[in-house]
């Protein structure tokens, strides 16, 4: 009788250490925070800032593409290409994106993980912030996006902690870019 109750006494104990731990591991890097990274749809080669009837029907494609993951947020930058990639999602979800600087690498990122941690957001910037934007997360770094590409979709995955637990994973979407 007295090994049972020892027994017994050893277990709650086991079990009461391995819920303490694990509630400190979900206080510790809870849910995640997930950045949709994306470089404005296709422009013109000649430099304007608008987009093309291609990259109208790539924002339209982002809308498919995304309508339906839980975007909470949506920010861009100050650009009219920016503006009018991120318009049909921010139409359909009900939401106003946050406009941000474009070389404010390090305070947008700064403000998603302030104002919407555990959250999906998605971040609509530019062929060279795209890959500053990932390691500012705690991603890997990328390689420079060319001028003539934008069908790139980076899923960013940070840990709630933020301790160099981001993963990065590269789709494509809308048409390939030649």
């Amino acid at each position: 009788m007295k090994r049972w109750c020892t027994l017994r006494c050893v277990l709650l104990v086991g079990i009461i250490v391995c819920l303490s731990f694990g509630l400190w591991w979900w206080l510790r890097c809870g849910p995640e925070t997930t950045l949709i990274v994306l470089r404005h749809a296709d422009r013109p080669t000649s430099g304007q800032d608008a987009l093309t009837p291609e990259g109208v029907a790539r924002a339209q494609e982002l809308l498919h593409v995304a309508e339906k993951v839980g975007v909470a947020a949506i920010y861009r930058t100050d650009t009219n290409r920016s503006r009018d990639t991120a318009t049909p999602l921010a139409n359909a979800l009900g939401l106003t994106p946050v406009v941000y600087g474009a070389a404010d690498v390090s305070g947008v990122v700064s403000q998603i993980f302030a104002g919407h941690r555990g959250q999906t957001v998605v971040v609509v910037a530019h062929s060279n912030t795209v890959p500053l934007i990932i390691q500012e997360a705690g991603g890997p770094t990328v390689p420079e996006i060319a001028d003539g590409e934008f069908d790139n979709l980076f899923l960013v995955t940070v840990c709630r902690c933020r301790s160099g637990r981001a993963t990065l994973v590269n789709l494509q979407y809308g048409a390939a870019s030649p």
